[in-house]
């Protein structure tokens, strides 16, 4: 599997690790609108162990096997929800 970073995804200064340790350990996840031939999911985790902050990180999942992350910030209230869907 590839991993891939787009130029937006470093916009807002979260770095790339910290944008795979959330999508790995994510706390939340759904699947967004996005290109029909893929799919496009918004992933909600903290960005490394010791935080209790969270971030989210979007990323299109294209065949056979590219991870391309698109956009990563600190979680804004579009996503907050997620984590509320379990409780």
């Amino acid at each position: 599997m590839g991993v891939q970073f787009t130029s937006s995804a470093d916009k807002h200064g979260i770095p790339r690790q910290d944008s795979l340790y959330a999508i790995m350990h994510a706390e939340a996840s759904a699947e967004v609108e996005g290109n029909p031939d893929e799919t496009t999911m918004v992933y909600v985790g903290h960005p490394h162990g010791q935080t209790d902050s969270y971030i989210e990180v979007i990323a299109a999942h294209r065949p056979p096997r590219t991870i391309v992350i698109f956009h990563a910030m600190p979680l804004s209230d579009l996503f907050r929800y997620l984590l509320q869907e379990g409780s």
